[in-house]
């Protein structure tokens, strides 16, 4: 595993996250075990200290002991009975390093009035833990009893505790090592995957490959925004192959037939002067034909680049509407197509490219004469409060549901036979769309098969004067 690695990071991280949480609270564990076993050890002693005080009736009956002796061997500790001088009369299971002044003088003072006394005791580098009670007689202190539990006991067992702490630390941080591995690869596989994938699609164009993981999370997000872009480049390539084909196809039929009508006129190949006119016209229409595609052309690739600059204007949609429906109208009475259009009485003004939204109408308008056998053809303009809508409707072959998302995509073609038949270059919509965005416009499609086609623009308001309503 690289050091560099995504892997190694975030399990590292995992890691290193899950070890500040364990020492700081194995550390505070230790220390309320630590304070629970001298206070455990305190008050144990001070139990035992008050019960032997209180069978106590003389500090120089020999049966005290005894008692002592068997109270010192119960419970591992040292013990004294002073007299109330201070001075000792016996003791029982003691420590070399316990010195024999076990009490000071205000510690006897403060037995004298009955009091208990509760402190550490140091001695030569060793600590116990004292614990004093008076012996009352005849409501009168006539002694004391110190009791002495070293520290080094309690160590022992703490010792034994931390050995299990750090042994139960072990076992979590070779649990936690485990689980960090187990994210680290669960996490970091699928990132390597991708990796893999991305270098494939990059450096051999291999558009076909997907990351093969589905998972409702960021990463599965990530996956499917990798195997998404890889589809539209794969698309994009196919669409983008199939486009040179045909560019390649409609130049090189129309190139054909006028070399071939050109020189059938230039060496005077025809009957009479009809048949020679109507070479000429072919010639004509076919460089005509030419001309358009060379014009979609350079638009598309103007509008790749942002060279196209807007002359913006206040301009009659009502007008340019009905321009456009004169201009089609012959070519739709040649399909017995009946042009319909539904404008507003008063004239909308919009501020836009007048010869760019021409241009817009245009391709939507040749495009519904072009795929509608029978029917009509209906442009409609509304004016809203904040915006103006031109919808073109026709009633010809339409769309497939799955094709409607792709419609705007350049060299895509719904229908390639059948577009390639009717002169369709997968260029138009693709114009289209991006001059209606570059006037701050939206477009919709809705097309059902066999039933039609409905497209609506949507452009703001913004910058267009106010006119007052003629009728």
């Amino acid at each position: 595993m690289k050091l560099n690695s995504v892997v190694f990071k975030l399990g590292a991280t995992i890691l290193f996250l899950q070890l500040i949480i364990l020492i700081p609270l194995g550390y505070i564990i230790l220390q309320l075990i630590l304070n629970y076993s001298i206070n455990q050890t305190e008050t144990q002693l001070v139990q035992l200290s008050e019960k032997y005080a209180e069978q106590v009736n003389s500090v120089e009956d020999p049966d005290n002991v005894q008692l002592l002796e068997h109270l010192t061997e119960m419970t591992d500790t040292s013990a004294v009975i002073l007299d109330e001088n201070g001075e000792m009369l016996l003791k029982t299971n003691w420590e070399e390093d316990i010195s024999d002044n076990v009490l000071e003088n205000p510690e006897l003072k403060q037995l004298e009035e009955g009091e208990s006394i509760v402190k550490e005791y140091t001695f030569e580098g060793n600590t116990y833990l004292k614990v004093a009670q008076p012996i009352i007689s005849n409501d009168a202190s006539v002694g004391s009893v110190v009791l002495f539990s070293s520290f080094g006991l309690i160590s022992n067992s703490i010792h034994n505790i931390i050995v299990l702490v750090i042994l139960a630390s072990l076992g979590a941080v070779g649990l936690a090592i485990g689980f960090t591995f187990f994210i680290s690869k669960k996490i970091g596989g699928p990132l390597i995957a991708m990796e893999k994938v991305a270098k494939q699609i990059a450096e051999k164009k291999n558009f076909s490959l997907r990351v093969d993981y589905k998972a409702n999370d960021e990463i599965g997000s990530l996956a499917g925004a990798i195997n998404h872009l890889s589809e539209t480049l794969e698309r994009y390539q196919t669409n983008r192959n199939e486009f040179f084909s045909n560019i390649t196809h409609e130049l090189k039929t129309p190139l054909t037939y006028v070399k071939g009508y050109a020189n059938a006129v230039r060496h005077q190949m025809y009957q009479n002067k009809e048949e020679r006119d109507e070479f000429l016209e072919i010639i004509e229409n076919e460089t005509d034909h030419i001309s358009n595609l060379m014009d979609d052309l350079t638009d598309l690739s103007k509008i790749e680049e942002g060279k196209i600059d807007l002359n913006q204007e206040e301009i009659n949609v009502n007008r340019l509407a009905e321009e456009m429906i004169k201009r089609s109208q012959f070519r739709a009475a040649e399909k017995g197509l009946k042009m319909k259009l539904d404008a507003p009485k008063h004239n909308v003004y919009l501020f836009a490219d007048k010869s760019r939204l021409d241009q817009v109408l245009t391709n939507l308008v040749e495009n519904a004469v072009r795929y509608t056998e029978k029917g009509e053809i209906h442009l409609q303009l509304k004016e809203e409060p904040n915006q103006v809508m031109i919808r073109v409707k026709d009633t010809g072959i339409g769309i497939k549901k799955e094709d409607i998302p792709y419609l705007f995509e350049r060299f895509y073609r719904v229908d390639k036979s059948r577009s390639r038949a009717n002169g369709g270059t997968g260029l138009g919509l693709a114009i289209v769309k991006n001059l209606v965005e570059m006037h701050d416009g939206e477009i919709h499609v809705d097309s059902e098969v066999n039933q039609g086609t409905s497209v609506t623009l949507q452009f703001p308001k913004k910058g267009a004067k106010n006119h007052a309503l003629s009728k």
